[in-house]
């Protein structure tokens, strides 16, 4: 069987993945599929801030990383459009899903 480019193109850029930009890649989809994209974006606001506001706000914490953690899993009450609301809270697979998502939302 002959591997066009079309075929070993995409594999290549697979194989070409770091660790780094694997995890930063599950953690974009979890965003994504816990519905947290639909409000927030990387560098603009949306209905709530970005998330590089997010992170620079938890990073200047002394305890920012389980700040972050708490506001993610315990459905804090939020103020959208001047109406408080409960934020949705963000359920995870596992704990290592949501460590992933913490780092890289906290490297922005």
């Amino acid at each position: 069987m002959r591997l066009t480019p079309f075929l070993i193109a995409p594999l290549f850029v697979a194989l070409s993945l770091t660790p780094v930009d694997a995890q930063a890649l599950n953690a974009q989809k979890e965003l994504q599929k816990q519905g947290c994209l639909k409000c927030h974006a990387i560098s603009r606001q949306k209905d709530g801030p970005s998330i590089k506001e997010v992170a620079k706000k938890y990073r200047e914490l002394e305890n920012g990383k389980e700040a972050l953690r708490d506001h993610l899993t315990s459905a804090p009450e939020i103020e959208v459009d001047g109406k408080k609301e409960k934020h949705k809270m963000f359920e995870p697979k596992s704990d290592g899903d949501l460590d992933e998502v913490i780092e890289w939302i906290l490297s922005h």
